[in-house]
């Protein structure tokens, strides 16, 4: 069986994001590869660029990002063949062009997802597909901290402190598969699947390793950077990598996190 969180992918995304994003990002790179994703291809919410430069080496990509910092990284990454700064929801993307849209966790955080998913639509070449990595709604639910609220009888504070996990999060949208499935149909794409994806696990180790990552938060916020002196971050990667592993083999591999939410344009 294939590992969730391969080291070939933690050693390239650990030096430039914090130990917990990295544990997702290399996750949602995992279940991605199971499907083809013919170019060009647009990366909805970009940000800085690494996500495509990993999967996508050699393609055909389009980024688009609302924030104009994150753009710069992405122009710097050298992953894109064009950077898009604008509102998915307005901007004016080229008809019928791309053969697949990526989304990594990127389209709940939008208000108006119906306005951004027309738009990607027509954007995609009939039978062209969007791919988009979305929330569970109960996501935070399986965080360690929640269960032992919920097992001690505390459910109040648990719900409490899922809440404010998706405000923290700024999750505008947050949906079982029936719920994603209707995203999709409304914009008119056949939905092709509703996939769990990213295990239980995943949401441990993230949980575990939030609080040190926390300050790769206020970097950013400071600087526009998760981290400084990625070759020094580089030579820990293989320990950190561990500690990771240790908590995703020791927790339960069950679905729960996110779903990868497939649609097809029609081909007429």
């Amino acid at each position: 069986m294939t590992d969730e969180v391969t080291f070939a992918d933690f050693k390239r995304y650990f030096p430039y994001t914090p130990a917990a994003l990295c544990v997702k990002e290399c996750a949602r790179l995992t279940a991605l590869r199971r499907y083809a994703c013919p170019e060009p291809i647009l990366d909805v919410g970009c940000g800085d660029g690494l996500f495509a430069s990993v999967a996508f080496q050699g393609a055909e990509v389009w980024g688009i990002d609302i924030d104009a910092r994150e753009g710069r990284w992405a122009m710097a990454s050298r992953a894109y063949s064009q950077i898009v700064l604008a509102d998915v929801t307005q901007a004016k993307l080229p008809e019928h062009f791309f053969g697949t849209c990526v989304a990594n966790c990127s389209l709940e955080h939008v208000p108006r997802i119906d306005l951004a998913m027309k738009n990607i639509f027509r954007s995609l070449k009939p039978g062209g597909r969007v791919l988009m990595f979305v929330p569970a709604k109960r996501w935070a639910e399986q965080f360690l901290s929640y269960r032992l609220l919920s097992a001690i009888g505390a459910t109040g504070l648990a719900e409490s402190l899922k809440n404010a996990i998706d405000t923290l999060f700024r999750h505008e949208h947050l949906y079982e598969e029936a719920g994603w499935g209707k995203v999709l149909s409304d914009a008119g794409f056949v939905v092709e699947a509703v996939e769990p994806v990213l295990s239980s696990a995943t949401t441990v180790a993230f949980e575990a390793l939030l609080l040190p990552s926390l300050a790769g938060k206020l970097n950013k916020t400071l600087t526009t950077r998760w981290t400084n002196f990625p070759a020094a971050r580089r030579a820990f990667s293989l320990p950190v990598y561990a500690l990771a592993k240790s908590l995703l083999d020791h927790n339960d591999s069950t679905p729960t996190a996110e779903f990868l939410a497939i649609g097809r344009r029609p081909e007429t």
